[in-house]
């Protein structure tokens, strides 16, 4: 991370699945194989994001990621 924070996970639900991939998640039996990395990729993606850590788009080939600062 570039400003080296570190997160505190002992704060994270690990059972967290964000709405739009609920139904998926349940009926992961019936996905094929390359369905189900997309799954477990959008489920990282939405659990770090909502950590507040976001991997940027534009460099895909980068695979640092920078923390952001939460409104609120």
């Amino acid at each position: 991370m570039s400003d080296a924070q570190e997160i505190d996970e002992s704060q994270f639900d690990y059972d967290y699945v964000p709405p739009h991939l609920v139904e998926r998640r349940n009926n992961w039996r019936n996905l094929s194989f390359g369905e189900r990395l997309e799954l477990v990729r959008e489920m990282s993606i939405a659990a770090w994001a909502k950590l507040g850590v976001v991997h940027d788009p534009s460099k895909p080939m980068d695979r640092t990621i920078r923390r952001v600062a939460r409104k609120g």
